[in-house]
């Protein structure tokens, strides 16, 4: 079929083009939640498309927030991190957000909500109920949230309820030290800056 023993491919010298990388699924959610936070409209440019992604924006939309696509951008319009909207749940009826497998949408949320108030129950698919999420739970208990496991200790799902007193400067063990701070600065329970476009 070919008449050369073999094929002399040369080095390239240069090569231009333009790449457009994918967004992070971990910071496209943490900027989500952040802006669900907020006060006013915030509209983010190169989100993720991911299942991670569209869980965080299904669980925002059932928590109050609006959800706006516009192209390649998404405006949310926030509740502010004191809205009664978001902390309105009556005791004993809980709001069951489902995050499929999203640990990036379980973890952020568990402290936000954790923080804030209401009463909730964070639930997934059954690979979600196996990742452990017991350390970030001991750090928040620590501060004084109440949560609940409602299958495996140290696992998903989880059951929040409203805390009747915050220990903000409470000490957290370092086997905690992690998940205590990638997610709860997320979710301060004082209001946020009005957002800017971003």
């Amino acid at each position: 079929m070919f008449t050369s023993a073999f094929l002399d491919l040369p080095p390239l010298e240069e090569a231009r083009g333009t790449v457009r990388l994918p967004g992070s699924k971990s910071i496209s959610n943490r900027v989500l939640l952040l802006a669900a936070l907020c006060e006013g409209t915030t509209v983010l440019h190169d989100l993720l498309d991911s299942d991670d992604t569209r869980v965080m924006l299904d669980a925002l939309r059932a928590l109050g927030c609006s959800v706006v696509h516009r192209g390649t951008a998404v405006e949310i319009t926030g509740m502010g991190a004191l809205d009664s909207r978001l902390r309105g749940n009556d005791e004993g009826s809980a709001k069951r957000l489902f995050l499929g497998n999203a640990g990036t949408a379980m973890r952020p949320l568990t402290a936000a909500l954790a923080l804030m108030g209401g009463d909730y129950e964070l639930s997934g698919v059954p690979r979600m109920h196996e990742r452990p999420i017991g350390d970030l739970v001991d750090a928040l208990r620590q501060l004084g949230c109440r949560i609940d496991y409602l299958g495996t200790e140290g696992y998903p799902p989880l059951r929040v309820h409203p805390a009747t007193a915050l220990k903000l400067d409470a000490p957290i063990q370092s086997a905690a030290t992690s998940p205590a701070s990638s997610s709860p600065p997320c979710s301060s329970p004082c209001p946020l800056s009005p957002p800017a476009t971003s």
